[in-house]
């Protein structure tokens, strides 16, 4: 547990928080384009789910309960804008909501990183360009491509199974979910890779991290 971080004293209590906010939290991460790069931990609700689902146990105690966290790396102008407004302390005055066509070039890797298991590390997503979104559908992003196929395979189920009530994501057939989507998402690849987050240490300082767990939680929040 970081120093800053919290426990939730009701709910299904899967996840923690941290006193500081997520969008100004870096995580080590990787992808396969950049490699190992750094993400935000901006909070996002299938980190919470996912934890909850798999738990496995009394909620208050599990006995097992896989460890999620989301990362994300936005462009560079992106991250400029970031810096801009936590270093100003104050929302800048002037926004801009990037329109699909001034996207000059670029790809959104939308996936999962598995890790901690025998074969180290595995990554498996979409790898949607802007090239090809705009082949699918007009006047789109990647990314909102990425998340509008999300939304429409979430209606087409629904429409499927009217008597499941209200349930979390996790709980729908990712098969027909991606069966709906596929045509959507572009590539959809696996990789397989040898890095940790304790690759990504310049060493020029002593961490406080753990040598003998590679992907422990210390190791992946970036200080």
């Amino acid at each position: 547990m970081p120093p800053n971080a919290r426990k939730h004293k009701d709910g299904c209590r899967s996840s923690i928080y941290m006193m500081q906010p997520g969008a100004n939290t870096r995580v080590h991460s990787w992808c396969p384009t950049p490699g190992p790069q750094y993400g935000f931990l901006v909070s996002h609700n299938e980190a919470i789910s996912m934890a909850d689902y798999y738990t496995v146990g009394d909620p208050s105690a599990p006995e097992y309960r896989p460890t999620c966290n989301y990362a994300y790396r936005p462009c560079n102008h992106a991250v400029l804008s970031l810096h801009e407004l936590f270093g100003g302390g104050d929302m800048q005055e002037d926004q801009h909501l990037l329109a699909p066509d001034e996207i000059v070039e670029g790809m959104n890797e939308l996936g999962v990183l598995l890790y901690g298991h025998a074969k180290n590390a595995y990554w498996y997503g979409s790898q949607l360009s802007i090239e090809e979104t705009r082949k699918l559908v007009p006047m789109q992003n990647a990314t909102g491509l990425q998340v509008s196929s999300g939304v429409l395979a979430g209606i087409v189920w629904a429409l499927e199974n009217p008597m499941r009530g209200i349930v979390e994501p996790d709980e729908m057939d990712f098969k027909r979910c991606l069966e709906l989507q596929s045509a959507y998402l572009g590539p959809v690849r696996g990789y397989y890779t040898d890095w940790t987050p304790l690759d990504s240490r310049l060493g020029f300082f002593p961490e406080d991290i753990d040598e003998t767990d590679p992907w422990q939680f210390k190791n992946i929040l970036a200080r």
